[in-house]
Formats: C-alpha cells, structure tokens, sequence
C-alpha cells in the first residue's frame, strides 16, 4: 500500500507539468537514524510469584531482552523521488519523497529549496534546507525466555513468551540541511548527489512486542543484572536523526 501511495503521488506530480512547470529526480537515498536507551532489560511476573533468585521454588516468569544486540543499523538504504521547480536564477522549490528498502522501514515526505552558492555552465552547488514528516517501524527480533524460569511472563499489562516479535514504530516531523552538488551531461540531463544531516522530532509509543507496548514504567520490566526487581529505569526511542546521502539523476522537463 505504501509502494502504490508513493506512485500515485509521484503520477499527480508529473501531471501538473503544463500548470507548473519542474524537473525531476531520483536515485538512491542512504537515511540515517539513531537510538537511546537500547540496553539490557527483564521482563518478569515477580510481584506475583515472587524472585527466583530468592526462593529457587519460585514459579516467576522471566523474558530477556537484548535491546543492545538489536540495535537498528545506523544507516538505511533506500531509494527517492522528488520535482525542483525553479523560482529565480538562485532559487528552486523542491518537493521529495524517500523510502528505505532495507534496515528501518521509513517513508518520508519533505518540501524545501536549492540556493545557489556556485554556478558555472557544468557544475552548479547549492545549500538544500528541507522541511518533512517522517514515519518508520524497525523490526528488532525476538525474546527469549531465561533458562529454568517459567513462561510465560504474565503482567496486567500483557502476556510476554519465547519468541514473541518486538518493534518499534516512530513518527514525527524533520529538518535537514545540506550540500547539493549538481553536474550537467547534456540539456536533458543531470548528475545531482546531497550530503546532509537529518534532525527527526519524533515520537514513539514504545516496544512493541507482538502488538502489545511493553510497559517500560511498570515493576515488572526490571533490570537483568543481579535477577533481582530493580526496576529497569530506561525509556528505548529510535528517531531519524543522523547523516544522509543521496546520489541520482535530474531530467529536465521545464523550458527554463
């Protein structure tokens, strides 16, 4: 569905050629994200069975999650289409659309402009601010039920097992700014890459794990050291924030 919404969006742009004359683009797209609080942590039922690791008859549930071995990659490889329509001889409007295909699942859509800082007949470099709303999902693993403890791990909250999938989506707004260097083939054609840094505002429910959040404030997510109740204290987030790099092609569809 997400593959046909950016289609068809890209098709409405092409179409308003004769109203709005521009150029188009695309190519690869390499998005950078970044996480906090990607630790160790339990999650265990000992407020209702009682620790393990004091009484070994104990029937405490316990799963383990590794957040610090399931760490998204830092950088995402995808692909982008956008239009440039020129405003003045050192101003163009640009619209963009990002999708990464491997790593995070992220859809982005931005708005912003090319400034001219340099201009010559072949090689054209510009400042490129960009405004957009980015969403994403990273599929993180699984749990695993500790060695001799009893599953599964029953909260108010939920009911966590072995195997149980854990996620993370995100959503939010973004601000980047970059370098656009452009190199001109021929009167059609143009060679254009961006280098980039990307600042994501964005928000998340939380873990997921199975379509349940994981209860990140509750007594029963607790610290793996020690097997003890501590509770675990961390708040896991994944944002869009980081480098980004873009190389493609420009076709030139304006008569400016």
């Amino acid at each position: 569905m997400k593959k046909i919404t950016l289609v068809c969006l890209f098709i409405t742009f092409i179409s308003a050629k004769g109203q709005l004359p521009f150029d188009v683009y695309g190519g690869l797209n390499i998005a950078g994200t970044s996480t906090s609080d990607f630790t160790r942590f339990d999650i265990s039922d000992w407020e209702k069975f009682g620790l393990k690791s004091v009484n070994p008859s104990s029937s405490e549930g316990r799963v383990r999650i590794d957040l610090e071995g399931m760490k998204p990659s830092a950088m995402n490889i995808g692909i982008m289409i956008g239009g440039v329509r020129k405003v003045n001889d050192n101003l163009s409007a640009i619209f963009e659309i990002q999708y990464s295909l491997s790593g995070i699942q992220l859809l982005a859509t931005n708005i912003g402009v090319n400034y001219a800082i340099m201009k010559g007949d072949k090689f054209n470099l510009s400042v490129t601010p960009k405004l957009g709303y980015n969403r994403g999902k990273a599929d993180l693993g699984a749990i695993s039920v500790i060695p001799s403890y009893t599953p599964p791990v029953i909260l108010t909250e939920g009911t966590f097992n072995e195997g149980d999938a854990l996620s993370m989506e995100f959503s939010g707004l973004a601000v980047n700014i970059g370098i656009t260097p452009t190199f001109k083939i021929n009167d059609k054609l143009s060679i254009l890459g961006n280098i980039g840094y990307n600042l994501g505002f964005t928000s998340s429910d939380g873990l997921l794990c199975n379509g349940i959040t994981v209860p990140m404030t509750s007594r029963g997510v607790v610290q793996s050291v020690g097997l003890g109740s501590a509770q675990a204290g961390i708040s896991p987030s994944i944002t869009s924030s980081g480098l980004s790099f873009q190389v493609g092609v420009m076709y030139k569809l304006s008569e400016n």
